[in-house]
């Protein structure tokens, strides 16, 4: 198991209470009368002591909590055979039982309760057989058991307590480690629905111009041509022309300026019908417009993708048809759907021009709001587009 964060300041603690627990064994030792601190017998005591010490602090950096659980179990029984060791020394009985402590504490996450009751009981067996004084009554020996069984449930319980806290630590490092690649993720799927937002409005716009700007500099330029033709010969009809081509150069100008300010326009649009009137009207082309049906209300966006349909049309039909009759017509009949044909009797054509975006941006406006468009040559001669949008 890795090392977290989390885990660090319990190894500190854990390592400080084990020289804390050495020192004080020392000191406990040397106070002793029994003890002779430069003898045989007290080097032996010294050199085990270190060796409990330098177990301890491995265990806590490296083996508890990250090696299996045989590795645990035999640094267990390893410490308890260093303190039967001890007991063998003879050591002074109040000079070496604190060295239990740490080691009831690290087997108190690491073995099974059955286990822990079995490993505390070793101790105090080992700690009640102390020889160091025969005259020890069997009453004091069973106190200074139930003592060290009090010392030992206290440490118990603290440790569990500690080690409860360290692992929701760790949890919350964890879940927040987890929060923080959430939140790396939401912003880059934010970055990149902002980036497609923002293409999906370019296109958008882009179909505006095309579809809007395009329809009206088409008619600007078929009423100049036709004023050109007609002003030797008649400069009344040439001026309605040009006039005609200024009206729909302002339109163009308007179209623009509202494609780009969708968001600020809260203007009201007439309906669409009426919208379609005028758009055939000053078209300047042999065009009729009619509405079958009932009147019935769609979204915006489905208008204004009619509306589009119907300018492609009429532009297309200009460009390439030579058509002498063109016909709009806006049929709510349908009890689903709303359709627009722009039909003209012109040179038939099997597609879009080959450099042309008109039908394929129409196809995306209307595919945005679940319609379709079907364009294509009709059997009667001419040309059709027929754009459908549900309700």
């Amino acid at each position: 198991m890795p090392e977290t964060k989390v885990d660090r300041p319990f190894i500190r603690f854990a390592n400080a209470a084990f020289l804390v627990v050495v020192a004080m064994t020392l000191a406990m030792a040397l106070a002793s009368r029994q003890f002779a601190p430069a003898s045989a017998k007290a080097l032996g005591f010294y050199a085990l002591v270190a060796v409990y010490a330098a177990a301890g602090l491995w265990a806590n950096c490296c083996v508890l909590g990250k090696q299996s659980r045989l590795v645990e179990w035999l640094y267990l029984a390893g410490q308890l055979a260093l303190y039967a060791l001890l007991v063998r020394l003879r050591m002074p009985s109040d000079a070496i039982w604190l060295l239990t402590m740490p080691l009831i504490s690290q087997a108190a996450t690491r073995l099974p309760w059955l286990v822990l009751a079995a490993y505390a009981g070793a101790f105090l067996a080992a700690n009640c057989a102390l020889p160091d004084n025969p005259n020890w009554a069997v009453a004091d020996r069973w106190q200074s058991a139930s003592s060290l069984l009090a010392g030992y449930a206290f440490v118990v319980g603290m440790t569990l307590v500690a080690e409860s806290a360290r692992q929701a630590r760790t949890r919350a490092e964890t879940l927040a480690g987890e929060l923080e690649t959430a939140n790396s993720r939401l912003r880059a799927a934010a970055d990149q629905a902002a980036e497609l937002a923002a293409a999906t409005e370019r296109n958008r716009i882009a179909r505006d111009i095309h579809d809007g700007l395009g329809h009206y500099l088409t008619v600007v330029a078929v009423q100049t041509e036709a004023a050109r033709a007609l002003l030797p010969a008649d400069p009344e009809r040439a001026a309605e022309a040009i006039a005609k081509a200024e009206q729909s150069a302002r339109a163009a100008l308007a179209d623009v300026r509202r494609s780009v300010g969708a968001l600020r326009d809260f203007a009201p649009k007439p309906p669409l019908r009426v919208a379609l009137a005028g758009l055939v009207r000053e078209s300047g082309l042999p065009a009729t417009f009619a509405c079958a049906g009932e009147e019935r209300l769609v979204g915006e966006a489905a208008e204004q993708a009619l509306f589009r349909a119907a300018q492609e049309g009429l532009t297309n039909a200009r460009k390439h048809a030579g058509a002498a009759r063109i016909a709009v017509t806006l049929d709510y009949r349908l009890a689903d759907a709303v359709v627009l044909e722009v039909a003209d009797d012109g040179v038939a054509r099997t597609s879009a021009p080959a450099n042309g975006y008109g039908l394929v941006g129409l196809r995306e406006r209307l595919a945005a709001v679940g319609g379709a468009l079907a364009a294509g040559p009709r059997p009667q001669g001419g040309f059709v587009l027929r754009a459908e949008v549900p309700v």
